[in-house]
């Protein structure tokens, strides 16, 4: 008896060691890929999610990231997970992004879709979006131009919005030379029910978001006919105010109006302007008269 007790005490012994290991192993792993996605999270979780640039048949969506992480949005009506649509900078592969922005086109007018943001491990709740209805009329208005800089230096990844009170939010990257464009030529209401009622005296503001840092803009629609001054990461800038007037001067767009405006003129010297906010006046040629124009402001 007890040899046939014996046979069966080594391998069950065994047994229960390779069973005690594996679940320890187990464990381990488990805490690692936890710990793993735990410390991922933070980076590549998706902020500020934004619709914007709401039409008939498309839409844009974008997010900001703490790292730079591949990033994508899965979409359809019937489900999230029937179309996959990449950043709009991307094509072939998804690349690591710390802003994120991505267009789906080809859309049907008053339609709810349901989609996700994919990010690293990370995938959103399903949420939800609805197109508008066509529109037979348009403001009349022309696009918002404008550049962002940061020291000076043009911002190479940034995300401007733009908002006008009980209107559609509007959108733009800026490219890698800084500047932007947002079209509102088809501005609608918040509500979407038909185009915006845009004047010359609508305040509107401005939001960029870039990785190295934010800045704002209010003006008025009649003072951005002619292109708006740089704006520096990090301003606040009211050009609602009589100061806009002088805002012109302010070439650098760091709130101040000062000798680093007046080389930007000398750097543009001439019949050949490379930046055509330094020809002050207006005249088609970067001169004494504008070198002038600066002078007197930086002496008030």
């Amino acid at each position: 008896m007890k040899n046939f007790i014996n046979k069966f005490k080594i391998p069950t012994l065994l047994g229960l060691g390779i069973i005690i290991i594996g679940i320890g192993a187990g464990v381990f792993l488990t805490l690692k890929e936890q710990s793993f996605i735990s410390k991922a999270s933070p980076d590549s979780t998706p902020q500020n999610i934004t619709l914007s640039n709401i039409s008939d048949d498309s839409i844009n969506i974008s997010w900001q990231t703490s790292a730079p992480t591949v990033s994508f949005i899965s979409f359809g009506q019937s489900n999230p997970d029937e179309q996959t649509i990449l950043d709009e900078r991307d094509t072939g592969s998804p690349k690591p992004h710390t802003m994120h922005y991505v267009t789906i086109k080809n859309l049907l007018p008053k339609t709810t879709y349901q989609y996700k943001i994919i990010t690293s491990k990370i995938s959103t709740e399903t949420l939800k979006f609805t197109t508008a209805a066509p529109l037979f009329a348009q403001t009349g208005f022309q696009p918002i131009i404008g550049s962002v800089l940061d020291n000076n230096t043009p911002v190479d990844e940034a995300i401007v919005y733009l908002s006008i009170a009980d209107a559609t939010t509007e959108s733009a990257l800026a490219k890698n030379s800084g500047n932007f464009l947002i079209p509102i030529s088809q501005l609608r209401k918040a509500d979407l029910s038909d185009s915006f009622p845009l004047t010359d005296a609508a305040i509107a503001k401005l939001t960029i978001i870039s990785g190295k840092g934010q800045a704002s803009a209010l003006f008025k629609l009649e003072d951005a006919k002619e292109g708006l001054p740089p704006i520096s990461l990090g301003a606040d800038l009211d050009l609602t105010t009589s100061n806009y007037d002088t805002s012109k001067y302010d070439l650098n767009g760091d709130g101040k109006i000062n000798a680093a405006d007046n080389a930007i003129i000398l750097q543009n010297f001439g019949p050949n302007l490379k930046d055509k906010r330094a020809d002050l006046n207006k005249d088609g040629v970067v001169d004494q008269e504008d070198l002038d124009l600066m002078a007197k402001q930086i002496n008030q």
